[in-house]
């Protein structure tokens, strides 16, 4: 078959791959398996050094499976043509200040696959980027597929296995899970990844960074996502941690959990897009699509975090938090700012595990919610004819569970120094917000007792060194 053939069917096989579903839709694309240089705060959009020693770098096409390890070194620029699998028992290693661009007219998408292993470990000024291939000023949102790493780890698919349909119909290259909760899939550290996401048919488009199985032998910290067309972040089961992880002007959610996912997060930070009219959520998480009580439940630990809103009213409502379907989870630390609604427990469910502990808010920060009738910055009272704010929990009173004393939560202004400026963000707060104590258990910093992802105007780790770029285009 010749190459543009292949990449012609290609295109056909990838429907239906991954698609994170919108505030009511359903998620459809993962199923039971049968078996730049970048810059300082104000720096602009940028994918990674083109030139070496003032002159333009090789470039190399790769458009074949990866099925013996190889490293991929910072002396040449690498294309990515359609599909591209790391195939089980293959390492990919990428070296730090390397650029891999995205093809659009293929699609291109770097899947690895469970029992393969990325190694991609940048620095702070010299991270590793996944880019488009347009040209600089040209590149937008959704100009080619991203990332999908596969692994071993528990999901809560009946059989314990999921799949990613759409992408190749050829078995267990794309099947996920499993029972080793310590699966390593490798390194993201240093990782930026931009302008992905590509729609492969309608309200099926591909995330940014997505996790399936992804055990928490896998180092994942100082990754940024941004101008995804879809999620920044979405997790389908697994037990992977992260640290460090920022998004902005994503057109969907911020940080997704599906499927099982019971992970540990800390120090994210979220800036979304004013311009993008959708339902896009910071936080959304379900136990699945069904909302079933099928286990593992999605059950994330989250600290430290600052997710900051569109700061405007938009044709569909969007949420700081949006947990339904059965989740649980414990949330501490968390700042929420400028959504229409901070938060919303979506069903009765959802709303006793909140009710019974399960679901844990505590230590939280709301503020600047713009939705004309929303309480404290809270949430709708949810006693009216239509949604957003008619009841669709039992009851189930958000407001009141979120004042409750015990939680230690505020609505009140944090006073953080430009969150929604695009290009020269100061995400942190004039002074320090008390706040909890994370658990000293060898992955949460312990020293992070403080509402949000940032200690105080000061704390500049998102906005310091060439890994990190904000920027409005």
């Amino acid at each position: 078959m010749s190459r543009s053939a292949k990449f012609s069917l290609l295109g056909t096989l990838v429907l239906g791959l991954l698609a994170a579903c919108s505030d009511d839709g359903d998620k459809k694309t993962i199923t039971p398996s049968s078996s730049s240089s970048g810059g300082s705060s104000g720096s602009s959009g940028s994918s990674g050094s083109s030139g070496s020693s003032g002159g333009v770098k090789q470039q190399e096409e790769i458009s074949a499976p990866i099925t013996a390890s190889r490293t991929l070194t910072s002396d040449k620029d690498y294309l990515l043509k359609g599909l591209v699998e790391v195939k089980s028992g293959a390492t990919l290693t990428i070296a730090k200040g390397t650029t891999i661009k995205g093809d659009n007219a293929s699609k291109a998408i770097l899947l690895v696959e469970t029992g393969a292993k990325i190694i991609a470990e940048g620095t702070a000024d010299e991270p590793i980027v996944f880019t488009s291939q347009a040209a600089e000023g040209q590149k937008k949102a959704g100009d080619w597929g991203g990332l999908v790493i596969l692994g071993k780890a528990p999901v809560n698919y009946p059989g314990g296995t999921g799949s990613v349909e759409g992408i190749l119909k050829n078995g267990n290259s794309t099947s996920f899970g499993g029972t080793d909760p310590e699966d390593n899939s490798g390194v993201l550290s240093y990782v930026r990844v931009e302008y992905a996401g590509v729609v492969l048919s309608p309200d099926n488009e591909v995330n940014g960074i997505t996790f399936a199985g992804v055990g928490r032998g896998t180092r994942l910290d100082h990754v940024q996502v941004r101008h995804a067309l879809d999620d920044c972040f979405e997790w389908f089961g697994g037990t992977v941690n992260g640290k460090y992880l920022a998004c902005q002007y994503n057109q969907d959610d911020g940080f997704d959990f599906d499927n099982g996912f019971s992970g540990k997060l800390q120090f994210l930070v979220l800036q979304q897009d004013p311009n993008h009219p959708g339902e896009d959520n910071g936080f959304e998480s379900d136990n699945d699509a069904a909302g079933s009580l099928n286990t593992p439940v999605t059950n994330p630990t989250v600290y430290n975090a600052t997710i900051i809103g569109k700061n405007k009213m938009v044709d569909s409502a969007q949420y700081g938090m949006l947990i339904r379907r059965n989740s649980t989870g414990t949330y501490r630390n968390v700042l929420i700012q400028g959504f229409q609604s901070s938060i919303d427990v979506r069903d009765v469910a959802t709303a006793t595990n909140a009710t019974n502990g399960a679901l844990s808010l505590q230590n939280a920060l709301f503020f600047g919610a713009v939705g004309p009738t929303v309480v404290d910055f809270i949430n709708y009272p949810e006693t009216g004819a239509t949604a957003p704010d008619k009841d669709n929990d039992g009851a189930f009173d958000e407001v009141a569970w979120f004042k409750n004393a015990a939680s230690k939560n505020a609505w009140t202004d944090p006073k953080l120094g430009a969150p929604f400026d695009a290009n020269k963000p100061v995400f942190g707060p004039a002074a320090t917000v008390a706040g909890a104590t994370p658990p000293s258990d060898g992955f949460f910093d312990a020293n992070a007792t403080y509402v949000g992802a940032f200690k105080d105007a000061n704390d500049k780790w998102a906005t310091t060194g060439k890994w990190i770029v904000w920027a409005d285009k």
